[in-house]
């Protein structure tokens, strides 16, 4: 279990941690600690993602338009 633990650490460094403005208002979907698909729909983004990495753990996350602060 501690892999995909390390593994969900690194996706979501990842994200928290990376300029990602090229994707704002777009779902992008992250394996390995890199974004590997992108665009308007979750369900598409998800699948076009596991199309390309079958075998590997994918994080879907939204991009924001603009910063959040969530208090």
């Amino acid at each position: 279990m501690a892999k995909v633990e390390e593994i969900k650490d690194k996706n979501y460094e990842f994200y928290i941690n990376t300029d990602l403005s090229e994707y704002a208002g777009k779902w992008i979907a992250i394996v390995d600690g890199k974004v590997v698909a992108s665009g308007d729909r979750a369900d598409e983004v998800y699948r076009k993602a596991k199309e390309k990495y079958p075998g590997k753990m994918i994080a879907i996350d939204w991009v924001p338009e603009s910063d959040l602060l969530v208090l």
